[in-house]
């Protein structure tokens, strides 16, 4: 895979599963590659229907295939999960963008938990200029 940054923009969430027993979800979203390096947009206060609008980066190194979203519902002592889904990195470097609704889908992934929207651009790093003389 080549190497470069990852510019990763979540747009929004539509029709997320509710978690909550009394009112919507209070929805948020971590993002990343590696478990060891997670990004995590802002929570959305008592919506199923939240935007966010949040612009991440990420380096991208030989071996980042894959790109997460885990979304959850925060909740005043812990949280729950509404769902996740990945994304192959292939998507973004064959165009070297990618603007899609992706869904959530559930456990046996014949139903949704709702979809995030997310846009993103990879740039690739510059090789380095050998001087040969």
């Amino acid at each position: 895979m080549p190497e470069g940054t990852l510019e990763v923009i979540v747009i929004e969430g539509q029709n997320l599963k509710d978690r909550d027993v009394v009112g919507q979800n209070d929805a948020y979203i971590e993002i990343y590659t590696d478990k060891k390096y997670k990004q995590r947009t802002k929570t959305i206060s008592n919506t199923n229907n939240p935007t966010w609008n949040e612009r991440f980066t990420f380096n991208i190194h030989k071996g980042d295939d894959t790109i997460h979203f885990d979304v959850y519902d925060a909740d005043v002592v812990g949280r729950d999960s509404i769902g996740n889904c990945k994304v192959k990195l292939k998507h973004v470097f064959d165009d070297g963008k990618f603007d899609e609704w992706v869904k959530l889908p559930t456990m046996l992934g014949l139903a949704s938990n709702g979809q995030i929207h997310v846009v993103m651009n990879f740039r690739l790093t510059s090789a380095p200029i050998l001087n040969i003389l």
